[in-house]
């Protein structure tokens, strides 16, 4: 029986000794696909957008993969073997493909405007405000408003 993935535990600091090259493509693999099923679910217009209900999710699932993706980056970096070399190599194309797709992802861009259009805007606090204007902002340099 596996023992509990260690780049899947996120109640406190990353448990380095405890991370091998074999846990890293598990782990990488469940997050992307948990990442893929909420942006799936978030693609969709949103009658009552709202914080809690549209950014709140999208970052909870997004945090996760990027923490868990800068700890096997780190590691990579710092405890370089070929296992672990592999395990990097196996997973980056799937992290850089979903990182690019969710920059370019015009029903995510929708919403956000949908979010920064919004009655609970104004409302929210200057720090959610910067959150969204930054998310609008880089969907704009990433291409989100040029023609086809």
């Amino acid at each position: 029986m596996m023992q509990e993935n260690p780049l899947l535990d996120f109640s406190d600091l990353p448990r380095f000794e405890a991370i091998e090259a074999a846990h890293v493509a598990p782990a990488i693999d469940q997050l992307l696909a948990q990442a893929r099923t909420t942006v799936s679910q978030l693609e969709a217009p949103i009658a009552d957008i709202s914080w809690d209900n549209f950014v709140v999710p999208l970052e909870l699932v997004t945090e996760k993969l990027g923490r868990a993706w800068g700890i096997v980056s780190h590691l990579n970096s710092v405890k370089d073997t070929p296992e672990l070399r592999a395990a990097y190599n196996e997973v980056q194309p799937k992290v850089t493909e979903f990182w690019t797709a969710i920059g370019q992802n015009l029903l995510l861009f929708q919403n956000y405007k949908a979010l920064a259009a919004s009655s609970e805007y104004p409302n929210l606090s200057p720090a959610r405000q910067k959150i969204i204007n930054n998310a609008l902002r880089d969907f704009k340099l990433g291409g989100a408003e040029l023609s086809d």
